[in-house]
């Protein structure tokens, strides 16, 4: 009887050519000295370039980076983990910022040109034909140029940056000695699905299943942006900035692509504050027109989220407040809730709308002792709020946010989405707001008047997409 055929699995990684071609040659050369497994070059790059754009400097950043953890690296990639980041830093094809206690280690991506220009002058150097470099035996890469159906604007014509459109695709067979670090985040997802409660499996099946991208469009999209911002940099750092955005975008809509097939969806839940995040979290507000479907949902959006839940915060400090204390909680309240809150601070500063949101990051968020200046007229107007939020910021000025966070998840996915669920209704989420269909938007609003309306007094200003 004739033995059924194996059935191969693959994780495919989309990466840009001028990176991998430079890792490449320095394996070709053997500039590794240790012994090594090729993919997990690969995927460290891969975390690096997917989940820089996960952090809220998104896409205003000179340099693509991710904080990794030695514990995590070491129990994703082995005792070994030191050789590979050792290499990548040596050899020039990451670098890292300097390591304190108990803090992670934060690593960065350099700019296409470094990479262009350190490969020529290799080849050079040791007279190396390209088709001489072979990608390892267990690679499958396919060139793409991802701007072939794109309409480039006529005056630029810096070949170089075109170079940057063309990326590889590379499929990596999946074995069982590879597996751990290839598919092992997918696997803990599909775990922690599997586990949680009714409402949240419901979701996390849900959007495994039908969240998918019109991607063709927004990557035309994308890189119609991307030249458009070449051309209008002024400077080398703003290119750079145009450049990382570009391959932050790339990189998100290729993971939605590939999906649970490749290994490359993902929906997991914060131990630290409770949210969900997912690839849908880490997509740029405007590629959510090209979800499939779109047209067919409807968006809400609980305005100044942040200052209104703080609200649930200083309802606690309302029991043995003073008369100044509860006069400022009731101003605070009526501009946060009625979704004017950083119109309010543009009035106090005399600011735009951005540079208000900014001094907020700095008054709500940051170090007690930093931007001092800045929270100055805050502190005048609502001295004893001041003081609530520096007291929750004494040990960890981390401590405020991940609070304000925890507040929202239980809002949105333990009450709400859980609500929703219980109806039928099972919403994609985006941390402050739920994406319904549009049939379902009259009972979605209800549902988040009786939540907010039980947690705050009354309804906030919810905004419509």
């Amino acid at each position: 009887m004739a033995k059924k055929k194996a059935y191969k699995k693959y994780r495919t990684l989309h990466l840009p050519k001028a990176i991998v071609d430079n890792l490449l040659l320095k394996l070709h050369l053997g500039f590794a000295d240790f012994d090594y497994k090729p993919e997990i070059f690969l995927i460290i790059l891969n975390e690096i370039i997917s989940k820089s754009s996960i952090f809220k400097k998104m896409e205003n950043y000179s340099y693509k980076f991710i904080p990794l953890y030695s514990k995590y690296l070491k129990a994703k990639y082995g005792n070994s983990y030191p050789n590979y980041i050792r290499f990548l830093v040596n050899q020039g094809i990451i670098w890292n910022d300097n390591y304190y206690k108990n803090k992670a280690t934060y690593y960065y991506l350099f700019d296409t040109n470094k990479y262009l220009k350190d490969y020529n002058k290799l080849l050079s150097i040791h007279n190396i034909i390209v088709e001489d470099i072979n990608p390892p035996y267990c690679f499958t890469i396919t060139e793409q140029n991802l701007s072939e159906s794109t309409e480039i604007i006529t005056d630029l014509n810096n070949q170089k940056n075109r170079i940057s459109t063309i990326w590889y695709e590379i499929k990596i067979l999946i074995t069982s000695k590879n597996k751990k670090y290839l598919t092992s985040s997918y696997n803990d997802d599909s775990t922690f699905i599997n586990n949680a409660p009714k409402h949240i499996k419901k979701m996390g099946s849900h959007f495994r299943n039908n969240f998918r991208i019109d991607a063709e469009k927004a990557i035309t999209f994308s890189i119609t942006q991307y030249f458009e911002n070449i051309e209008k940099a002024e400077s080398e750092e703003e290119k750079l900035k145009a450049y990382n955005k570009y391959t932050s975008r790339v990189t998100s809509i290729k993971a939605i692509e590939g999906g649970k097939n490749l290994k490359s969806i993902y929906f997991k839940r914060s131990k630290t504050n409770g949210r969900i995040d997912t690839n849908l979290t880490n997509l740029s507000s405007d590629l959510r027109q090209f979800i499939v479907g779109y047209e067919d949902m409807v968006y809400l959006d609980l305005k100044n989220s942040q200052p209104v839940l703080f609200n649930i915060i200083l309802k606690e400090h309302l029991i043995n407040a003073t008369g100044n204390l509860k006069k400022e909680i009731s101003k605070y309240f009526e501009y946060t809730t009625k979704g004017v809150w950083y119109e309010h601070l543009q009035e106090l500063y005399n600011t735009t709308r951005k540079e208000s949101k900014d001094l907020w990051m700095k008054i709500a968020y940051s170090k007690n002792k930093s931007y001092l200046e800045d929270k100055k007229i805050f502190k005048e107007v609502y001295p004893n709020i001041y003081k609530i939020i520096s007291s929750y910021k004494i040990k960890n000025h981390a401590d405020f946010a991940i609070m304000l966070q925890q507040i929202e998840s239980n809002i949105f996915i333990n009450l709400i989405s859980r609500k929703l669920v219980e109806e039928n209704i099972i919403p994609f989420t985006i941390h402050d707001a739920v994406i319904v269909k549009k049939e379902h938007k009259k009972t979605t609003l209800k549902i988040m008047e009786s939540v907010f309306k039980d947690a705050l007094g009354e309804l906030p200003s919810i905004k419509e997409e």
